[in-house]
């Protein structure tokens, strides 16, 4: 946290900031805070892909918690969002196909798993790989 206080400190405008507070807040288990401190970021900067996906994972940790699939639908949208952003983005493809997998969308889970995968297929795990062949044979 100090550390992006510092950041904060001297260059308030930058949304990274709120993004590193919110990153702090989740590892706590602070899911509201941690929303609203990517909210502050976005205001800043409404085309940060990371903080776009970060917000959207919220929803999908929300949705993994309560299974309401109004929650699973807004991280769709947001991942989305940051898609077009940065279509190149790991993280939110990786997140994107899991998403779908919940969704029981295998057409789309296989998309964006095959996108990340095509990148570098850094934040895939062996765990979804296998649990995507099993629930969505090819």
């Amino acid at each position: 946290m100090k550390r992006f206080n510092q950041a904060w400190l001297l260059d308030p405008k930058n949304e990274n900031a709120y993004w590193g507070y919110a990153a702090v807040y989740f590892s706590f288990n602070d899911i509201n805070e941690a929303s609203k401190q990517l909210d502050k970021g976005l205001l800043l900067n409404p085309n940060s892909s990371n903080i776009l996906t970060d917000k959207a994972t919220i929803y999908m940790v929300s949705y993994m918690n309560d299974h309401q699939i109004n929650n699973l639908n807004k991280a769709i949208e947001v991942f989305n969002q940051s898609y077009k952003i940065d279509p190149s983005n790991q993280n939110t493809l990786f997140k994107l196909s899991a998403s779908y997998f919940y969704k029981k969308d295998c057409s789309n889970a296989w998309k964006y798993y095959n996108e990340c995968v095509k990148l570098g297929e850094q934040p895939i795990t062996r765990e979804y790989t296998e649990a995507l062949k099993n629930q969505c044979k090819m």
